[in-house]
């Protein structure tokens, strides 16, 4: 039997929660980068919808009540995600979206190498808190610990691929 039948191979989508979609769409679209791709009325138990990528992965954006866990939908009752965390292609783009979080107050504008990645963390209007990749040109994967655990010999091509977005289908 293959250990790999039925595996997933990727993430589809996050679902997030806000009060205020046309907030979120105004942060996420304007000052991240990112576009909704479609937008749906109110349904059973919540508010609008929006479907918003990033690259591939879709963020599957619920509308409803600040208080969502007193609205009695378990989906919408279950918290946020702790982080969101998207990648551009390289430091240059990182340095664009730094000056527009800066811009928008979002950002202290601290990057911060986190091992292979360069990160740069925000705040949206909901308060919650993200981060904006991409991969470190300089780590040194000798740097790693005599406690750490490598599985997969490569991990490095895996990390490369995950952290860039220059296949040609994320747009510019």
């Amino acid at each position: 039997m293959d250990s790999r039948a039925g595996r997933p191979c990727g993430v589809n989508h996050i679902a997030v929660v806000t009060a205020d979609l046309e907030g979120y769409r105004a942060f996420y679209e304007g000052v991240i980068g990112l576009d909704t791709a479609l937008v749906l009325g109110p349904g059973p138990g919540h508010g609008r919808q929006a479907v918003v990528f990033a690259g591939d992965v879709m963020l599957h954006v619920f509308e409803a009540d600040r208080d969502v866990r007193a609205s009695g939908v378990p989906m919408l009752g279950r918290g946020r995600v702790d982080h969101l965390g998207f990648t551009v292609r390289d430091e240059a783009e990182l340095a664009a979206v730094r000056r527009r979080l800066l811009d928008a107050e979002a950002s202290s504008g601290d990057v911060r190498a986190l091992g292979w990645m360069l990160s740069l963390r925000y705040l949206d209007p909901d308060g919650f808190e993200g981060e904006i990749n991409c991969f470190h040109p300089r780590f040194d994967p000798s740097a790693l610990r005599d406690q750490d655990e490598v599985l997969d010999p490569r991990w490095l091509a895996r990390v490369r691929r995950a952290l860039r977005a220059g296949d040609g289908l994320h747009p510019r």
